[in-house]
C-alpha cells in the first residue's frame, strides 16, 4: 500500500467537523453511548481498565464505518457503533492486547523516574504523595513517558483500520502506521498545534464561565461535559479525515450490515 505525503493536519479537523454536521444527533447519541459504556466498564476494579483498552481498536473501527458510511452520503444508525466487532475481530482484540501491554511498558519505563508513583496512579488510582510532586519525580516520569509512548502512539494511530480495512496483520498494521505517520510528521505536527489551539481556547472559556458563576464548580463541570460531547465527534472523524488522506488508495469496505 502507498503513502502519500499528507496536507495541512488542521484541514482533518475540518472535515471531521462537516462530518459531524451531517447526522450531529446521531453523532451525540453514539458518542454519549460510547461514552457511558467506557465508564461503566471503568467501574470494575483493576480488570475495567485493560478489557476497555483491548476493545478500543474494535471501538475505533466502528467509528472510521459511521464517518465512511456519512462520507459516502448515507445514512447513519446507531448500530454501527458495534460494527467493529463484526469483522477481522481477532485481529483487532489482538491489537488491543498489544496496547495494553505497551501502556504498561510505557508506565514501566516512567518508572525509572518515580519508582513507580505515576503507574499505580493511571492503573490503580493510588494518587501520588505530594513529596512526589515537590521533588519532581512525577513530573520527570510524565516527560519519560511521554517519549515512550511517542512510537507507540504513531504505530497504533492507524493499525486498527489498517487491519480491518485493508485485511493487514496485526504486526503489519503496525508497521505500516508507524512510517506513515512519521513520514508525516509535520501534518501530524500542526494536527497537534491545532489541538494546543482548542485545549487553549477551552480553558479561557473555563475561566471565563467560573468568574461568571461566582466559583461555582457544577457550571464547570456542565460545561466540561457539553464541550467533551460537542468535540469528540470531530476529533473521531478527524482520524478518519487523517486516514483517507495518507492512505487515499485505500477501498473502503461497506459497513457490516446492522444485526
Amino acid at each position: 500500500m502507498r503513502i502519500v505525503p499528507a496536507r495541512n493536519g488542521w484541514l482533518w479537523l475540518v472535515r471531521g467537523f462537516a462530518l459531524f454536521r451531517r447526522s450531529p444527533a446521531t453523532w451525540l447519541l453514539l458518542v454519549f453511548t460510547y461514552w457511558i459504556a467506557m465508564a461503566l466498564l471503568g467501574q470494575i476494579r483493576y480488570l475495567g481498565l485493560a478489557v476497555s483498552t483491548v476493545l478500543l481498536p474494535a471501538f475505533s473501527v466502528s467509528f472510521m464505518n459511521i464517518c465512511a458510511v456519512l462520507d459516502r452520503g448515507e445514512v447513519s444508525r446507531p448500530a454501527l457503533l458495534v460494527s467493529g466487532f463484526r469483522g477481522r475481530l481477532a485481529t483487532l482484540l489482538a491489537l488491543g492486547a498489544l496496547y495494553l501491554l505497551s501502556i504498561v511498558a510505557t508506565f514501566g519505563v516512567a518508572s525509572l523516574a518515580d519508582a513507580g508513583a505515576l503507574l499505580q496512579w493511571v492503573l490503580l488510582s493510588r494518587e501520588p504523595s505530594l513529596e512526589t510532586f515537590r521533588d519532581g519525580s512525577v513530573s520527570r516520569a510524565l516527560l519519560l513517558a511521554a517519549a515512550a509512548g511517542t512510537p507507540v502512539l504513531m504505530a497504533f494511530w492507524f493499525a486498527p483500520v489498517l487491519a480491518a480495512w485493508d485485511r493487514m496483520g496485526a504486526l503489519q498494521s503496525l508497521f505500516y502506521s508507524f512510517f506513515s505517520v512519521l513520514r508525516n510528521w509535520r501534518a501530524f505536527l500542526v494536527y497537534g498545534g491545532a489541538f494546543v489551539l482548542l485545549g487553549s481556547g477551552f480553558m479561557l472559556l473555563a475561566l471565563a464561565m467560573l468568574v461568571l458563576s461566582g466559583g461555582q464548580v457544577q457550571a464547570m463541570r456542565a460545561l466540561g461535559l457539553t464541550c467533551t460531547l460537542l468535540t469528540l465527534p470531530t476529533v473521531f472523524a478527524s482520524f478518519y479525515a487523517g486516514y483517507r488522506d495518507v492512505f487515499p488508495e485505500s477501498v473502503v469496505p461497506p459497513a457490516p450490515d446492522s444485526p
